[in-house]
């Protein structure tokens, strides 16, 4: 019975080690199956091209099926690698678990983007890791141009030409100079652009961009980023993304419709279950590629911490080098087959190669450092006869001869997406949606306060109307109007919503009972004024702030780590149904009422259980310069009798409280009620 041998991954190191296998072992001896989710390989240092339009990204990409004849190929995503079975789990084509036994496994699952190492990344950057993303990218960059020739207002013109790139490894340099070409070049074919509104930033956290190439080559490539428009800001950390632009760790946000991150970047999720030896998430091996401790697993790529033999230091999570761990998995395979020991990895690179725009390249070859055009067209036949297929090379070289006489190809699918449901992230005093802007989304706070405010004769710069937090929603009123917004909505701290399209809020409001009634109970409430037959009861209250109306807080304040059973010997002693709770005895952090420890005891919650379990986390708060409109209307917007007030916008710190009952009796003292 043949040997079964699985390959889990279609990169550099599964393709190269599923062709070392075939050529040396037959289909007598071994069945060789290899797992990928795409049909096709990434041949990433091309990714940035496809984005800059110098290539079409199907051009970068091949058929598994036809690269490795005589191999098995399969689509189904692996779930669960189980060792000691020596099986693995994967998703069948109806969703049901199939179980594959092997003989000899090879792990080279590679990396996936990890956009959640910066708040709001995941939310409002692309990454770009495979063709899918950029092609995506290559759509959006496209787009910006489109929008940007029929914009009226330059501001927002600027905004749609600012792209923004966080990394300046190789694939932040190499794409960040392809995007910058496309735009140097293509922007004489619109009427309304100009060169000096477009840029192109390129975000690095060291003080040199490219850090794995020699310090000449590295001044090289910075002085010729920006000397062709580049703007590079160094040893700058990126703190947060908004729908607006980056925010970085010194205070500054720099503004640009269009993020690209090419940092962060996490082990596959099969790989995160698997109970083995790990450095920072990759698989540790021995020197010969197996797994540690096991002798039938061998891991290889971006997934694995491999030590090179060369040098003694692990190896880079580079195509070249995983290319080379391949072919040694397999022979080493193959000798384990026949009896033999395996070799130790050892590899002495060849170069070094990075292409940085307008027709200019780094590169370190067999000791030899080389820069400028000659550097970029030996970067540019490297890559091309690193393609399998001579098709491929024939398309592709032709496509960069094309470019040397013709403009870059303009021309895009524009995707419209009609249904969708995403997060995104807002930092303070972001706008959310903008009053008088069509109906397109639906609101949902998951974190956060988000503040409303209203435009008027009387208040041209909008008055705050009310507060909103997690939990509550927004947007509805104009969705099923169909009208335009009737107020604006800014994050008053950092915010995640929930955020969905227009046809899906639709269809989930008209199917489901329970959220038409909710969403008719809020625009009921929303809409009705309880000023109209008092205008002066509201001239009154706006003209007063919150910090003339404060009252103390409650005593005494709890502790996260305040217990059930000392939570209700407090309220034993306390005047009021609820207590706030704060770690430091002055933030708040959450609130706890007589109801919810009710709740509790009916649930026969444990008496040593922290309020931390099930305390309501950091409620809805004003600031004492809010007015007493925005009190008010917040008090009604959630049915309360008390609101907790903070000392500003920007931090939690408790000051006291307001209640309905002192702004009832302001009203009626200087009112008349008709």
């Amino acid at each position: 019975m043949p040997t079964r041998i699985l390959i889990l991954g279609g990169g550099f190191a599964g393709v190269k080690c599923a062709q070392t296998l075939r050529q040396h072992l037959g289909p007598d001896t071994a069945e060789i199956l290899l797992f990928n989710r795409e049909n096709h390989p990434v041949f990433s240092p091309l990714l940035a091209d496809a984005v800059g339009s110098s290539l079409s990204p199907l051009d970068v990409v091949v058929p598994l099926r036809e690269l490795l004849p005589g191999i098995r190929c399969r689509t189904e995503e692996v779930r669960v690698i189980d060792l000691d079975a020596n099986e693995i789990e994967t998703e069948n084509h109806d969703g049901q678990p199939r179980r594959t036994q092997f003989d000899h496994l090879v792990i080279a699952c590679g990396s996936a983007a990890n956009l959640g190492v910066v708040p709001g990344m995941a939310d409002h950057a692309f990454p770009l890791k495979t063709v899918g993303d950029a092609s995506v990218l290559r759509s959006h960059v496209l787009q910006q141009l489109e929008l940007a020739e029929v914009c009226d207002d330059p501001a927002r013109r600027r905004w749609h030409l600012s792209f923004i790139i966080v990394g300046g490894g190789y694939s932040g340099v190499e794409v960040a100079g392809e995007i910058n070409d496309l735009l140097q070049g293509s922007l004489r074919f619109f009427t309304n652009l100009r060169a000096d509104e477009a840029s192109v930033t390129l975000i690095h956290s060291r003080d040199q961009i490219l850090p794995d190439i020699g310090d000449g080559l590295r001044e090289f490539a910075r002085k010729k980023m920006l000397q062709s428009g580049v703007q590079l800001l160094l040893n700058a950390r990126v703190q947060l993304a908004t729908p607006d632009g980056v925010g970085l760790g010194d205070g500054t946000f720099i503004r640009g419709a269009t993020i690209v991150c090419t940092i962060g970047s996490t082990p596959p999720p099969v790989l995160e279950r698997l109970n083995v030896p790990k450095e920072k998430g990759r698989l540790v091996t021995t020197p010969d590629l197996r797994l540690t401790g096991r002798t039938n697993v061998w891991a290889v790529g971006d997934c694995a911490h491999i030590l090179n033999g060369a040098d003694g230091k692990p190896c880079p999570p580079t195509g070249q080098f995983a290319e080379r761990q391949g072919r040694q998995v397999a022979e080493n395979i193959i000798r384990a087959l026949r009896g033999y020991g395996a070799t130790p990895f050892a590899y002495q690179p060849v170069g070094q190669l990075c292409s940085i725009g307008g027709q200019c390249a780094v590169a370190e070859m067999f000791g030899h450092q080389l820069s400028g055009f000659i550097a970029w067209f030996i970067w540019r036949g490297v890559y091309l006869f690193k393609l399998p297929l001579w098709s491929r090379r024939f398309q592709v070289g032709f496509d960069w001869a094309w470019l040397l006489l013709f403009p870059r190809d303009l021309s895009h699918l524009r995707t419209t997406v009609t249904d969708r449901v995403n997060h995104a992230h807002y930092k303070p005093g972001d706008v959310i949606i903008r009053q008088g802007d069509p109906p397109t989304d639906f609101y949902v706070i998951e974190q956060g306060e988000v503040e409303v405010a209203r435009t008027t004769p009387a208040h041209p710069d909008g008055e705050v109307v009310t507060v909103l937090g997690p939990g509550s929603f927004f947007g509805e009123k104009a969705l099923l109007n169909s009208e335009p917004r009737s107020a604006t909505v800014r994050a008053r701290t950092d915010v995640e919503v929930l955020v969905l399209g227009r046809n899906v809020f639709t269809q989930l409001s008209a199917a489901l009972a329970p959220l038409r009634n909710a969403l008719a109970r809020t625009l009921n409430r929303r809409l009705l004024d309880p000023w109209q037959n008092q205008p002066g009861a509201r001239e009154r209250l706006a003209r007063t702030l919150v910090r003339d109306l404060l009252e103390p807080a409650p005593q005494p304040l709890l502790k996260p780590t305040t217990t059930f059973a000392e939570a209700l010997a407090a309220f034993a002693g306390a005047t009021s149904d609820f207590l706030f709770i704060s770690a430091d005895g002055a933030t708040l952090d959450g609130i706890v009422t007589l109801t919810d420890l009710g709740q509790e005891q009916t649930r026969q919650t444990p008496r040593t259980t922290p309020l931390s379990k099930f305390m309501s986390d950091k409620p809805v708060a004003i600031a004492l310069d809010d007015t007493a409109v925005t009190a008010a209307n917040t008090l009604r917007e959630y049915r309360l009798t008390t609101l907790p007030v903070v000392d500003s916008r920007s931090t939690r710190r408790l000051a006291g409280v307001i209640s309905t009952r002192r702004l009832t009796a302001i009203v009626l003292r200087d009112v008349e009620v008709v």
